[in-house]
């Protein structure tokens, strides 16, 4: 029953039992194939979804067609709140990435619930809490590839080759942080803290007098951001 499985997702399972077979007689079942899209970045947000089988991916899409996933979904989670909650539209497109069913409730039956129950309301918060985290952890990330890719190709336009104790390696002369900065139009402490984690992963080493720099250090920078 849809009352029993409510009951298993963090956000409703401290509400009491006549309050979930409500609650489960408000929502709506939908299933959605394998590349179906539930809805469209910038749709008019008017219901919760809440993930009862299969897996999804929220995306942001470019005009080739090219996307980047933020989150994925899959039984348990719940999406679709932050349109509910501002009244703005979707703020990315949810793709069914296998075959999914999901619990669907209308934005007056969620507010209403929030309002009644301040510990939902507290759930919630946590959930938002714990996306916006991960959020700025890929803001980070992305910026940190934007920086370390120019600095990489900055060093490996200057770069001479390598010998036999720098296999894998070439070497370029070995600038001030504020140098290369003013190079790749970047400042200072974030060439610093490029620097440092460049090294931490091997593609870059410290030599005398100069750096000593991947022949594939871009291909091993963007792995590593993938990590």
């Amino acid at each position: 029953m849809l009352t029993d499985y409510l009951k298993k997702i963090p956000l409703f399972s401290h509400v009491k039992d006549a309050q979930l077979k409500e609650i489960a007689s408000r929502c709506r079942k939908v299933l959605f194939g394998k590349g179906a899209t539930v809805f469209q970045k910038t749709d008019p947000g008017t219901e919760l979804f809440v993930v009862l089988s299969g897996k999804l991916k929220a995306v942001l899409e470019d005009e080739q067609g090219s996307e980047m996933v933020l989150a994925g979904f899959e039984q348990g989670d719940f999406f679709g709140e932050l349109g509910l909650l501002d009244g703005k539209g979707r703020s990315a497109t949810i793709i069914a990435d296998k075959d999914s069913e999901l619990a669907v409730l209308s934005k007056d039956v969620f507010l209403d619930l929030l309002q009644k129950d301040p510990k939902m309301a507290v759930e919630l918060l946590a959930t938002l809490v714990d996306r916006l985290r991960k959020a700025d952890e890929m803001i980070e990330s992305l910026a940190f590839l934007e920086v370390g890719e120019r600095l990489v190709r900055s060093l490996l336009e200057s770069a001479q080759g390598g010998d036999d104790r720098t296999a894998g390696y070439l070497r370029t002369k070995k600038l001030t942080h504020k140098d290369i900065a003013s190079r790749i139009g970047s400042s200072r402490e974030a060439v610093s803290k490029c620097m440092k984690v460049l090294a931490t992963k091997g593609i870059i080493r410290d030599g005398e007098g100069e750096i000593l720099i991947a022949h594939d250090a871009v291909d091993m920078l963007r792995e590593n951001s993938r990590k």
